[in-house]
């Protein structure tokens, strides 16, 4: 990785650590926009083809879109190609796939949750990263939504996406962790 790219990647650890409580993931976006040109990022927590069991409630913590998010938690999820037998190996073995990639060996639905959903909202393609909390093993992935005609995945961007998912885990703890209660001293009279 160049020395730009370390700093474009320092700068976004820094405005996430700087993230006052319940604000990481609108510092995350904002920082990934500025930052690396990541426009429009979202997060999901405990996707539920990523999570053992189905622990815990599948969610989509976002300000992209709330009726894309809608439309894809109503109608499309079954077919994500991220959820795929490739997609899920993708996501567990390197932390990180691309809906380019996963488009390669799709199936029918798969192929129509790119063309017929996807597309349609203008995103030609997806870079989806896992971050995993290691205080308390939840599962999150950070979606990356690309227009082609903008600007498409490269190679970087990838190597970014790899190097960022771990970097990230304990802002994604801190955020999962309550914080702990303030301890209360008895006052003793004076005296």
């Amino acid at each position: 990785m160049e020395q730009l790219e370390y700093r474009k990647l320092i700068k976004v650890l820094e405005q996430v650590a700087a993230a006052r409580e319940g604000a990481l993931y609108p510092v995350l976006a904002d920082a990934l926009a500025v930052h690396l040109g990541w426009v429009d990022a979202f997060v999901a927590e405990n996707p539920a083809y990523l999570v053992p069991e189905g622990q815990g409630e599948e969610q989509y913590l976002t300000m992209f879109r709330p009726d894309f998010v809608e439309e894809y938690a109503e109608r499309w999820r079954c077919n994500n190609p991220f959820a795929s037998r490739e997609g899920v190996a993708s996501l567990t073995r390197h932390g990180v796939a691309t809906l380019g990639r996963l488009r390669l060996g799709a199936t029918g639905p798969e192929r129509n949750f790119a063309d017929g959903f996807l597309r349609r909202n203008g995103i030609d393609d997806m870079l989806k990263i896992v971050v995993r909390s290691r205080v308390t093993g939840a599962v999150s992935t950070l979606g990356v939504p690309f227009d082609g005609a903008r600007r498409a995945i490269g190679p970087g961007d990838r190597l970014m996406a790899v190097t960022l998912g771990p970097l990230l885990s304990p802002y994604f703890d801190a955020a999962l962790t309550p914080a702990p209660a303030p301890v209360q001293r008895e006052r003793r009279p004076a005296g």
